[in-house]
């Protein structure tokens, strides 16, 4: 396809993955749409682009315009877009964006629109003007969509999750910043975890493939061999290919855990239930362990990930303290703007953090097993699952010796949650 102003390729040029995954983690949608709209018109050889985005909630369309001839992104939102209810407002598109910007005023060539698939919003797609028709089945233009999907779907997703605005963050700031000083607490680095969830979600699939191979090579060679040297030799290749098998599932399930399914859940019951289960390995460590939670505490939580983020900090806990150590698990109920909350605490008397650890936590694979913190995803697991839920978790250097785990999550469903 070729046009005035140049001529698009029928792939995508590396240079163009590198420039929107360095996109990643996502900042803003203003961000997201400054950039793509400037990638769609390079890219296609068009005049002009125009990307935008509408919530018919907020009624707000969020845009960006951009032509060979412009520096940089014409960005800008327009609130209180009208909508006809006599047609579905997909329908609606081009009046939608025109209220934004007139097509007039942006380019006098013909346009093609490319819609992207973005489940958080009614409209968000691209009309690109260009002297030339635009082939939608052309694998650049199928690349660019799916490149502009998958960003926007991450930025919208974002919004959803807990605000520095929210009542969560509120109590936990006033809460923690009048009692600690900063050095003494350890916050995970959502930008970084966001980026390594990226690149494990992408990693895995790909390393997924020759690992099955592998497995599956191994187990058709071994139905037929009969040496034992032989045998033990693949059965060492499959032993190892599985292990990065689990290692790689371990990592999308970071990447892309389950969406949530929570429910009012009786705090004390499943925190009993928890200790039930680890019972085995508290009973080995030797430590003294005390909960402090109030039989009337509830926590909205998926059942299932609430206990996968207690049990990773018992065992974190354990990993670390020596026998006749200390762990205790309390519970606050606190109310904030009207909304419930519990604060949770995991508190240990082991040896505390090195500077090392304050750094790399909550890093996926960070190992640190002297201390027995950051194994694997343990921690940044837990970050995930409850920043999914609405909450926060950090951890805090304690005065005297050892570490607490602070975690602030919803006593009960939220007023406007992205989890059912």
């Amino acid at each position: 396809m070729s046009s005035e102003t140049g001529t698009a390729k029928l792939e995508l040029p590396d240079a163009y993955y590198r420039r929107l995954f360095s996109l990643i983690p996502v900042r803003s949608l203003s961000a997201i749409i400054s950039e793509l709209s400037a990638v769609w018109c390079e890219a296609t050889g068009a005049e002009a682009a125009y990307l935008a985005v509408f919530d018919r909630g907020t009624q707000k369309l969020t845009a960006g315009v951009f032509g060979p001839s412009q520096n940089e992104t014409e960005c800008f939102i327009t609130e209180s877009i009208q909508v006809s209810h006599a047609c579905p407002v997909k329908e609606q598109t081009q009046a939608v964006f025109e209220q934004g910007r007139s097509f007039s005023l942006i380019s006098t060539a013909a346009f093609d629109y490319f819609p992207f698939p973005c489940d958080q919003v009614e409209i968000a797609g691209v009309y690109l003007f260009s002297a030339s028709t635009l082939a939608e089945e052309l694998p650049l233009i199928s690349q660019l969509i799916q490149l502009s999907s998958r960003l926007l779907a991450q930025v919208m997703e974002q919004r959803t999750q807990i605000d520095p605005g929210s009542a969560v963050a509120s109590f936990r700031d006033a809460d923690l910043s009048q009692t600690r000083a900063a050095e003494h607490r350890v916050f995970p680095s959502s930008d970084k975890l966001e980026a390594m969830a990226e690149f494990s979600a992408g990693a895995g699939h790909e390393i997924n493939n020759p690992v099955a191979t592998i497995v599956g090579r191994v187990q058709m060679l071994l139905k037929e061999e009969t040496d034992p040297q032989r045998r033990q030799s693949l059965a060492t290749i499959g032993g190892q290919a599985y292990r990065v098998r689990d290692m790689i599932g371990d990592a999308m399930l970071f990447a892309r855990p389950p969406v949530p399914q929570p429910s009012a859940l009786h705090l004390l019951t499943t925190t009993e239930e928890v200790l039930a289960s680890l019972a085995p390995e508290i009973s080995e460590s030797d430590i003294h362990l005390s909960v402090e939670i109030s039989d009337t505490h509830l926590i909205w939580a998926d059942e299932i990930q609430w206990k996968v983020v207690l049990s990773n900090l018992i065992l974190n806990a354990l990993n670390v303290l020596p026998p006749a150590g200390q762990l205790r698990i309390v519970s606050e109920a606190v109310t904030t703007d009207a909304v419930p909350i519990l604060h949770i605490r995991v508190i240990d008397d082991g040896p505390g953090l090195t500077e090392q650890e304050k750094v790399h936590l909550f890093d996926p694979f960070f190992s640190a097993r002297q201390a027995g913190r950051g194994l694997g995803f343990g921690l940044s697991k837990c970050w995930r699952i409850i920043s999914l839920h609405g909450g926060t978790i950090e951890a805090e250097i304690n005065e005297e010796r050892g570490v607490t785990f602070h975690l602030f999550w919803p006593g009960e469903k939220p007023a406007e949650s992205s989890v059912n």
